[in-house]
């Protein structure tokens, strides 16, 4: 059991028995008086075996469609959660969904580039629409059930004609389309994308009719107001916004975002809005005021889609957990606004706040005496490990900053953003120095090699960049992704790149030849990390999980993953002997493992909201943590139990922590792993040959 939840399980003991029962009722009674009501879903629907991508009502509000990573759609009876049908016929994810006027059919659009039309109370597919030459990400059913319209990330909004099954128009926006609506009276189709635009169509012509701006990442959802007259948008750039239709104005800016949207509904009488977000909120505000009138904390997961009921009394959800949830919107507006509960701080050494939105990203100088951070404040700073002394703000991102990387020397901070570029700095001054552009979307990842002569970067365009880092030229570009580039690492002799991808693949890359050594078909969502061991033997990953997924890169073979979150993994970073990893997930901890035993260290709390990132300080004695409630937190890494040699899993981390006394004695310094102790192998004790697993000796 972690050390954390020893002390509290101890805690709750002799408090518990210090009390009398009269005491304990009295105690209970106050506790209950004192808190606030906190919103419950009315219906559960649990049914999908992976994550939510969407959801609709029905037109009549009798049934609710829901959309999923398992392939599949499913239709459900809104007043008692039950299943009536499972739609299966797409090759990949399930994106979207969208109800005919009549509720008598669905239409669905998947990864695989097709929409279908299904008879859904049958259980019949009707047709298919092929013609995107990428995955379909939205979808909206015409008033007059005439038309679908699906948006891709080949960039195009296609019109379907429903009877004939026939494209009749193409409209088309500069990044993929995310989000799609028709006006209730249906002459106008509105459309979001990663271009960060909104667009107005005439959908009888296909002539565009307006591009409103404003948002500074890629639009997510949007929905036509009852009487058309305002368009509510929500973005990744973690805004909500309301829009004058026939002005083409932004009217107002809704307060009380930290977060992403990835969802926005109007209320049918046009007097609320609601918004689903990354940070498993959801969110209601007056349409009229702009009054934030509550937030539900945790819905369950990431918010991908919400939808009223046509009553305008029931607000659904749809989430990563794999659920659709039902609100009862009245109960949802009594819970009001609630605040987040503090938490165990457990080993936590210090916390450095300052950061005005939420923080993506940190990361250690050499010396371990500096910690530099990214926020979606588009700051990073500079911080003062020892006195927790802020040393610069530096400031010159025109969007949020999600990712940053320290050069091996310490004296360069790299940032990646939703500007789209790469900016170095001087480090401890602040000072800019060069600003990398090339990406045509927004940038997710940054790392620099460990020789300190190139920076890669990953970006949504699906692309990453190789940098000269003295010259800041671009030296290549690698494609291979169809997904944009999340995660990026360096083997430790700088001579490859593994690259993680919203297409669920890991790719490793030769940086001599610029090609394509491997794809890891890794996870069936999103990778959002990868890590190399020290020696470079073994790659960890983090993604649609709630495993750390291990690898051997020699072979590309999975060995077994580290499990015990409770909820998806966002990053995960090896200690810099190669004998732990550091993950941090959507259940707001930090969880450190042992590489031998495969087993659990610690549990680190303290984090009020979920946490993005987690690093190593490099003489493996803190860890430094980042996350949605704004803070960088910096904690004791705790000690591994004394592991004995072994073969299982690879044995890397085992082996270094069982044979150091052997290794340095071959090997000064960091040569004792990698190339140099498998030179020695024939020197080492046979336990420590056994530790490195079958057939190490012969690599």
């Amino acid at each position: 059991m972690p050390r954390s939840a020893d002390r509290i399980t101890t805690f709750l003991r002799w408090s518990w028995a210090a009390l009398s029962l009269p005491v304990l009722g009295g105690l209970l009674m106050m506790v209950a008086l004192a808190l606030p009501a906190l919103a419950a879903p009315r219906v559960i629907l649990k049914g999908h075996t992976l994550a939510l991508g969407d959801l609709a009502y029905s037109p009549d509000g009798l049934h609710v469609a829901t959309a999923s990573y398992d392939r599949t759609a499913k239709v459900w009876e809104a007043a008692t959660g039950k299943e009536l049908v499972t739609l299966g016929g797409h090759g990949a994810t399930v994106e979207a969904v969208a109800f005919s006027p009549d509720g008598k059919f669905l239409a669905t659009g998947s990864y695989d580039g097709t929409v279908k039309l299904w008879d859904w109370a049958a259980g019949k597919e009707l047709a298919t629409f092929a013609g995107h030459s990428n995955m379909i990400r939205s979808l909206a059913y015409s008033p007059d059930g005439k038309t679908v319209a699906s948006g891709s990330h080949d960039n195009t909004i296609k019109l379907w004609d429903v009877a004939s099954g026939r494209e009749r128009a193409q409209l088309r926006h500069t990044g993929a389309v995310r989000s799609l609506a028709f006006s209730h009276d249906g002459k106008v189709l509105a459309s979001g994308s990663n271009d960060m635009t909104v667009k107005l169509w005439d959908v009888a012509t296909g002539v565009e009719l307006a591009t409103l701006r404003g948002h500074d990442h890629g639009v997510r959802g949007l929905a036509f107001s009852p009487d058309d007259r305002t368009l509510v948008t929500g973005s990744m750039d973690t805004t909500v916004r309301l829009w004058d239709v026939a002005g083409r104005t932004e009217k107002m800016m809704l307060e009380g975002t930290e977060n992403e949207v990835l969802s926005v509904a109007f209320s049918p009488d046009g007097k609320l809005v609601a918004a689903g977000n990354q940070d498993t909120t959801l969110k209601v505000w007056d349409a009229e005021t702009g009054k934030l009138l509550a937030s539900v904390l945790d819905v369950g997961d990431r918010v991908r889609g919400v939808a009223f009921s046509p009553d305008g009394k029931t607000l659904a959800t749809a989430t990563m957990d794999a659920l659709a949830k039902l609100w009862d919107v009245a109960e949802v507006l009594k819970a009001g606004i609630q605040s987040p509960a503090e938490t165990s701080k457990d080993d936590e050494l210090d916390s450095f706040a300052g950061h005005t939105a939420y923080v993506t990203a940190v990361a250690f100088s050499p010396d371990d005496k500096i910690l530099a951070s990214g926020s979606h404040d588009r700051t990073a700073r500079l911080w003062d490990v020892a006195s927790g002394k802020e040393l610069a703000n530096l400031k010159g991102h025109t969007g949020a900053i999600v990712t940053i990387a320290l050069s091996p020397d310490g004296k360069i901070l790299a940032t990646g953003a939703y500007d789209r570029t790469v900016r170095l700095w001087e480090v401890p001054t602040g000072k800019p120095l060069a600003t990398l552009s090339g990406h045509t979307n927004i940038i997710r990842a940054v790392a620099y090699a460990p020789d300190g002569k190139t920076v890669a970067s990953g970006g949504y365009d699906q692309t990453i960049k190789i940098w000269d880092v003295a010259t800041a030229e671009e030296l290549a570009t690698l494609k291979g992704h169809t997904g944009g580039v999340r995660a990026l690492a360096y083997s430790p002799d700088s001579r490859s790149l593994a690259s993680g991808s919203i297409d669920g693949t890991i790719k490793l890359w030769n940086l001599a030849t610029r090609k394509e050594i491997a794809t890891i078909d890794v996870h069936t969502g999103p990778v959002h990390s990868v890590a190399f061991s020290a020696d470079g033997m073994l790659l960890a990953s983090a993604g649609a999980s709630n495993d750390v997924q291990l690898w051997d890169v020699r072979s590309g073979k999975e060995i077994e993953p580290f499990k015990g979150h409770t909820r998806w993994v966002r990053f995960c970073a090896f200690s810099p002997d190669g004998g732990m990893v550091a993950s941090a997930g959507l259940d707001n901890v930090v969880r450190v493992w042992d590489v031998a035993t495969r087993k659990e260290i610690a549990e680190l709390a303290g984090h009020r909201r979920r946490i993005h990132f987690v690093t190593f300080s490099h003489n493996g004695r803190q860890l430094a943590t980042a996350g949605m409630d704004r803070t960088v937190r910096l904690w004791e890494t705790p000690k591994p139990a004394q592991a004995t040699p072994t073969s299982q899993g690879g044995g890397g981390g085992g082996m270094r922590t069982a044979c150091r006394a052997e290794s340095e004695k071959l090997c000064a310094g960091e040569e004792r792993v990698g190339r140099c102790l498998r030179a020695q192998m024939d020197q080492l004790s046979a336990d420590c040959k056994a530790a490195l697993g079958p057939g190490r000796s012969n690599r």
